[in-house]
């Protein structure tokens, strides 16, 4: 298993292809997918969130593109975080 996929499975994301694809479902009809794609260079990835509506367009929001391993860690950590942080207030208004 490599480095990547172990750092990945800490912040809760499944090795659907390792080096390749990674999924974390959070909610419903919204998961966050990290896409690796072989250049020259090595592995660079994608990071995004889509949304399956079940009647409606999918939508995607991207976090991030053509990231080195290194970028695509630090890109989720600040994701995960920031996330925490609006739920934590979401829930706090309740």
């Amino acid at each position: 298993m490599s480095g990547l996929t172990k750092e990945l499975q800490k912040l809760g994301f499944y090795c659907g292809i390792e080096l390749i694809i990674y999924i974390q479902d959070t909610g419903v009809y919204t998961s966050l997918i990290i896409e690796g794609e072989n250049y020259q260079d090595g592995i660079n990835y994608d990071f995004y969130k889509q949304t399956f509506y079940p009647h409606y367009l999918n939508r995607i929001t991207i976090y991030g593109e053509h990231l080195s391993p290194a970028q695509l860690i630090e890109r989720v950590e600040i994701y995960l975080t920031n996330r925490e942080k609006f739920i934590e207030e979401r829930n706090s208004n309740l």
